[in-house]
Formats: structure tokens, sequence, C-alpha cells
């Protein structure tokens, strides 16, 4: 494996960055406000053909591999890390369909994810099953021999208000008394009845990112819009859900890493910057060791979370036995480190870090909420555990 970029896509970071600074940073802290629309942004995005990357070609999209996404999503995350948590949930439906879909399926759908014409969301976690989702309670059953009905309430789900294809985790009620069987419905939003969107919450970071409770009362889905080999009512186990959820999960963990590592990468940037211009006590505050050390962590671990979340998106493509094991290190490592080290920035700061005057505050609320997106720290080290055998 080379983990350095090649010539190509040094010249698509320098592409990238050129352009998240000239159409992005301008519409930063409206977007953090809510009072731009972050949908028009996607929308834009997947004009730009930034949402078609990693799209197969056969499809409308670019075909290039995983990282050169995770590239664009660094540099995004720079200015605005909640778009980048937009476009996680965006790309886990993406691989989904691209993974487990049917041909019909993915005929229909990616071309109009890859072009921003359709948003997708993907909605698992429930009241009680977070991190568990074992534990789901919504319910799928079939009506006739055409659709189905879903019921259930759905929580925190990302793009929730503005997704126009849901990815539901559900149970299939096979009925007779046979046990229910975990899988994923896809369910078009537009023009359905039985779906209530709650507003968006309130976050400590990450606000550019929607974030909604979905409740489905007894919404129609078509019966052959499952994901996976086989139709639910013949699975014998939750074997197959519970590999599709894992891959959508894997997929937007590595996509957080790579935010974490783009804002720590700002957060570094600025740092220096200030460390060279603030004087006090007749100097430069970057010539205090106390300073001079932390700039070297902060450099260093940001590096360190860079090559990692390197390697996790490359065993996507090419090592997939890998790629869970990866991903969760990569996620829980890039999420430590931004956190950590956006606190050492405000630091550094001092009482500016603390004001709205500079983006540093935003910085450090984005990064703890990535220790907790996606997969918490903690259920990243269970699965690390796991994949190396404890």
């Amino acid at each position: 494996m080379n983990t350095f970029l090649n010539a190509e896509q040094e010249a698509l970071v320098s592409r990238y960055r050129s352009y998240v600074t000239e159409s992005i940073r301008p519409l930063a802290a409206a977007l953090e406000q809510r009072s731009h629309s972050l949908k028009d942004v996607l929308q834009m995005l997947g004009h730009e053909g930034f949402l078609s990357i990693n799209v197969p070609k056969e499809y409308g999209g670019q075909g290039n591999p995983f990282i050169n996404l995770c590239l664009f999503i660094e540099q995004l995350s720079r200015v605005d890390a909640g778009t980048a948590l937009a476009i996680a949930a965006h790309q886990a439906v993406i691989e989904l369909i691209v993974q487990f879909g049917t041909s019909k399926q993915k005929s229909r759908y990616l071309p109009l994810l890859a072009r921003g014409e359709c948003i997708g969301t993907f909605a698992f976690a429930e009241e009680n099953a977070g991190s568990d989702y074992s534990a789901v309670q919504t319910v799928i059953e079939t009506n006739n021999a055409e659709d189905v009905s879903i019921s259930g309430k759905k929580t925190w789900v990302v793009n929730g208000d503005i997704a126009n294809l849901i990815v539901v985790c559900g149970r299939f009620e096979k009925g007779d008394g046979q046990p229910s069987r975990l899988c994923l419905w896809l369910v078009d939003r537009d023009d359905k009845a039985g779906i209530n969107v709650f507003k968006n919450r309130n976050k400590l970071g990450l606000r550019s990112a929607s974030t909604n409770d979905i409740e489905f009362s007894q919404c129609k889905a078509a019966s052959d819009a499952f994901l996976g080999p086989i139709h639910p009512k013949d699975a014998s186990d939750d074997k197959d859900a519970n590999e599709q959820i894992m891959r959508a999960m894997d997929i937007a963990k590595v996509i957080v890493a790579a935010s974490a590592i783009g804002l720590l990468d700002e957060a570094l940037h600025k740092s220096v910057e200030h460390a060279k211009a603030r004087e006090q006590f007749g100097a430069n505050i970057g010539k205090l060791q106390a300073i001079q050390w932390k700039l070297a962590d902060m450099s260093a671990e940001s590096s360190a979370a860079r090559f990692l979340t390197y390697r996790a998106a490359w065993s996507k493509d090419l090592a997939q036995d890998e790629f869970c094991k990866f991903a969760a290190m990569a996620k829980y490592n890039a999420a430590r480190a931004a956190r950590l080290h956006s606190g050492e920035a405000v630091q550094i700061f001092g009482a500016l870090g603390l004001s709205d005057e500079e983006t540093l505050e935003k910085m450090y609320r984005d990064a703890k909420m990535m220790e907790i997106c996606e997969g918490t720290s903690e259920i990243q080290k269970n699965i690390i555990a796991h994949e190396v055998g404890a």
C-alpha cells in the first residue's frame, strides 16, 4: 500500500480546496445558523460533481476510489464539518444501493443521488436502539402483494427534513408465529403519506447538518424495495441486514474521520498563524515552549490520524476484509485527536478562542460531536477489539 497521494490526487486536493474556499466558506456561517438552505448546497455540490466521486460510471458517477471522496470531505471540513456529516448520510445510502441494490434500484436512484437531485438518509436509530440496532422495534409488514406498511419512530436521522430517499431499518413481520427479521427498506419520501418529520434538533455542534426524528405511521412502500439478496420473508436470520448496516456505518465512519482531520488541519493552521502574530511579554507567543509543544502535538497527531484515515479509505476498495477494523480505528483516532487539539487551539487563542469572532469555538463543538455521531468512541473500541480477535 502506498500511503502517499499520487500527483493526480495532489491536484485534486488543490482543486477541492480552491472550490471550498470560494464557494462554501462564504456560506459557512449561514449554514451554521441554518439561515441558508443545506439542501441547496448539497444540490450545488451534486451539480458540480462532488457527490458522484465514487459512484460507478455506469450510473452517472465518476467511478473514482473512495479515498478521493475522503479528500474532498477533508477540505470541505476545513470550513464546515456539518455539511460533511450530511454527505456521510447521503453516501451511506449510495453505498447500500451500490452493494446490495437490484439493477432496477441502481438505475432508478444512483444517477439522482449522484447529481444531488435526490438526497438520501439512513434511518435506523431509535430511542432504545442506537448502537444496539438489534433492538430496533420499527415494524415492516405485508399489506398485500404490491406493498408493505412501515410503522415506528426513528431518532437522530441526519438529513431527515431534506431527504427524498430514506433507507429504513425495521423488522419484517413474517406472521404465523415466525420470528421477525431485521431488514432495510427503501422509502421514497416524495408524496408519501404516513411520514411525519419532526423539527430539526438543536445540537452542540455540526449544526448545519439537519437531524430529525421521523415517525412512520402505516407508511406504504413497494414490496420489492428491500435491500439484499433475498426477501426478508425468506430470511432465516439477521445476517444479511447486519452486514448491510455495518457497511453503511463503516462508510459514514471514514467520512467522519476525514472530516475530523480536515477540521484539525484548519485548527493547526489557525493556531500557527495566531502564535506568530500574537505578542505577549515583548515576543510572539510562538516562541514560548508551552505553545510550541501544543503545536508539535497537534501536528504529529493530525498526521497520524490522516495516514490511518487514508489507510481505511484505501482498504474499502482494495482490502475489504480489513475495512471494518480500519474504519473503526480511523474514526476513533481522528475524532479523539480533533476534539483534543481543537481544544488546545482554543487555549492558544485564549479569550478570542471563546468568541464567535473566530471559528475555533465552532470547531471545538463540532469535534466533540464527532466522538459520538456515527458510533461512539467506546463502540469503536469494542469493534477494534473484536476485529483483532479479543
